[in-house]
């Protein structure tokens, strides 16, 4: 079984959550999820999600304080897969930009809530949100 521990950012402002999009290797290609990814071997989760966010959206992660976690198993192509994900609030301000070259984000943007329902997301995204929602 393999296992990936990650750790993401919710980001919500002004009405808008910010979404980076999958590239065009990765599964789930072109669907839209929270920044953030896997937790390098010795790094703390929020050492995690504050350099994943530089990278995927340029801007400086802060005020961070756990909001989530969620664990979930699938058997897909190549056999059993666990996820251990770590999901943090934060505060980004300013315009998001891909930063990493070749990485697994091909786009970043603050997308307006009342829009979400409009573009392919990941579940993480409905997980989270739900959490917002009584």
């Amino acid at each position: 079984m393999r296992t990936r521990a990650s750790a993401y950012v919710l980001a919500i402002h002004d009405g808008h959550i910010l979404l980076t999009q999958l590239a065009a290797y990765c599964t789930n290609a072109g669907h839209w999820g929270l920044p953030g990814g896997g937790i390098h071997h010795g790094e703390q989760p929020e050492e995690t999600v504050v350099r994943e966010a530089l990278e995927e959206t340029g801007l400086q992660a802060t005020d961070l304080a756990i909001f989530h976690s969620r664990t979930y198993s699938e058997t897909g192509k190549r056999g059993d897969f666990l996820a251990v994900q770590v999901i943090y609030t934060a505060t980004l301000r300013g315009e998001p930009s891909v930063q990493e070259v070749d990485g697994s984000t091909a786009d970043v943007r603050w997308v307006p809530l009342t829009e979400l329902s409009e573009l392919p997301t990941l579940g993480i995204v409905d997980a989270v949100l739900g959490e917002l929602t009584p």
